[in-house]
């Protein structure tokens, strides 16, 4: 049986809220199925206890209850909150104590509380109101075995997910974009995330699988510090991590919901409770960063403590890194900003695909929000121009991606690919023409944010062919070459100029520098030689590439 080490990667402890989850999920059926608890009112006071979660976000709760547990003079307290919190890593649990109004409140990624939605939807009391988010993870990844080397080799392999864990919809997603689904593979369900259990990684570890969602932690202990395992000290040979939310970073969101019985009650009360977690993240991100300050050591050590079972403070700095928080600025986007595209409609459809697929849920939820007036919400907040996006050095990013190509690493870093195509002789790309290309770009670039994204112009090499098989002189066909290399170059400039143009006019954002452009002119066409005029148009491409994070190691700068 595989084993995990016993400390904890540098990186990592993302979604480790999930660790204890019911000893019967290992089927992946609906959750329904596993929950017995009644319905009892639940309208009190702001009185109450609160579910955390093991991962570094929830840090911002502890913060505003004045860096404990249990009540102390604070932002929640100054809101008129007696909070009580505890790690719940056991979801199921958590949703009992919900149904009994233990505590109002749920906590999980979005995954986890479109997974109780059979549960709570059926009762108007426990409806769900989805009210705050508190980030993306920067902490998971996907395990492959040896030979898988893209999401597209998942076709007919065995996948290792936690049941009712956070990766059924990171798993999706990704299968998805490499234009498979849930019919396309096994799912070998786990009891545990991690550790020395039922887990995704010992599944994989064992031969029972062919791939795991997991923890970047058990990812690099898999994949031998990240690489390619090499079969000692718990590695598994050959294995590599195919994806993580270190590129895919805008797939696994973190939420607090609440009953609707008790919002109902308290609509008022809970909106300042918002407002303390907004001051608090905001001043967490700010002492985080600052290496000698006392509440990064102080929130350090609680974390490592309370989160971690007492590892060492410098673990709790690192599960604050893997969260990307979002504060008042994310919320407002996410929530009410319509040219969002990672915003919770959008992503409410995607996880419910994903659990449909699955078999966790029989049809698609759409949980319900506070809909708060974010601009009432901003009482004490220094800056609301806080978004925290990716900073590549396109330098640094260019050049790491010529060297993949010159040592022959490209396609094997590449996990994610599309083509646009154009017509002959014209470097155009009208928005009329390109729209849905160009909507599916963009998706792919906010979804997949932490990635360099390569534009590679193309070109047909017939010409180049007939003028070889006509006997021209090698400098002419020296000149062929460097002029469709020339053209495919321009045409991957025009096309991510007409993308930027496209995104300014519908109000998306775009991180220019995510996107390395790249003229390859006829060195590696689809069709050599084309025979069909199918084939021939079929050449003049632009390809986008979605690359993992070894290229990007040089070239991101983490948030």
């Amino acid at each position: 049986m595989w084993t995990r080490l016993s400390t904890i990667g540098s990186l990592s402890w993302a979604i480790l809220a999930f660790l204890a989850a019911p000893l019967a999920a290992e089927t992946g059926d609906p959750l329904a199925g596993e929950i017995t608890s009644p319905v009892r009112d639940c309208t009190g006071g702001t009185t109450q206890d609160m579910p955390l979660i093991a991962w570094g976000a929830d840090g911002v709760v502890v913060h505003a209850n004045g860096q404990s547990l249990t009540p102390r003079p604070g932002l929640l307290a100054d809101a008129g909150w007696t909070l009580t919190l505890s790690v719940k890593d056991d979801f199921a649990a958590q949703l009992e104590d919900y149904l009994a109004c233990e505590t109002p409140f749920l906590r999980g990624t979005l995954g986890m509380l479109m997974a109780a939605a059979p549960v709570t939807e059926a009762d108007p009391r426990t409806e769900q109101i989805v009210f705050y988010k508190h980030s993306w993870s920067a902490g998971d990844g996907i395990v492959a075995a040896e030979g898988i080397r893209s999401p597209a080799d998942l076709r007919g392999k065995r996948i290792a997910i936690q049941a009712y864990g956070p990766h059924v919809d990171f798993v999706g997603r990704v299968l998805a974009d490499a234009g498979l689904s849930f019919d396309d593979v096994t799912v070998v369900w786990a009891r545990d995330l991690t550790g020395d259990g039922n887990t995704p990684a010992g599944l994989l570890a064992d031969g029972e699988a062919d791939a795991a969602a997991v923890i970047l932690p058990d990812a690099r202990l898999l994949t031998s510090g990240g690489a390619v395992g090499t079969g000692a000290e718990g590695s598994v040979r050959g294995a590599t991590i195919l994806i993580s939310t270190l590129e895919a970073t805008s797939v696994i969101g973190d939420y607090i919901s609440v009953r609707a019985d008790f919002f109902d009650a308290h609509r008022d009360a809970i909106a300042r409770l918002v407002n303390a977690l907004f001051r608090a993240e905001e001043a967490m991100r700010g002492f985080m960063a600052e290496a000698g300050n006392p509440d990064r050591a102080v929130m350090a050590q609680l974390m490592a403590d309370d989160f971690l079972g007492g590892l060492p403070a410098e673990e709790g700095v690192f599960l604050w890194q893997d969260a990307i928080t979002d504060g008042w600025s994310g919320n407002a986007r996410h929530f009410a900003d319509p040219a969002e595209l990672r915003r919770f409609a959008v992503l409410s459809q995607e996880v419910a695909a994903a659990l449909r697929g699955a078999g966790m849920i029989d049809f698609p939820y759409q949980l319900a929000t506070a809909e708060w007036d974010y601009t009432a919400l901003t009482d004490g907040l220094q800056n609301l121009d806080d978004r925290q996006v990716a900073v590549f050095d396109p330098e640094l990013a260019a050049r790491a991606v010529n060297q993949l190509r010159r040592t022959g690493q490209l396609e094997a870093n590449t996990k994610i690919d599309f083509e646009v195509y154009f017509e002959p002789d014209t470097p155009d790309f009208p928005a009329d023409l390109y729209a849905e290309d160009f909507a599916t770009i963009l998706r792919l670039a906010s979804t997949y944010s932490g990635a360099i994204i390569t534009v590679e112009g193309h070109a047909d090499p017939l010409h180049f062919l007939r003028r070889e098989k006509d006997g021209a002189t090698a400098s002419e066909l020296r000149g062929i070459r460097t002029s469709t290399q020339n053209l495919s170059l321009q045409r991957a400039i025009a096309v991510v100029d007409a993308l930027a143009a496209f995104a300014g006019e519908t109000g998306v954002r775009l991180n220019r520098d995510q996107f390395i452009v790249d003229g390859v002119g006829i060195s590696n066409p689809a069709f050599n030689p084309p025979t069909t005029e199918a084939e021939w148009r079929q050449n003049m491409r632009v390809v986008f590439r979605v690359l993992t994070a070894q290229a990007e190691a040089t070239t991101f700068n983490p948030l």
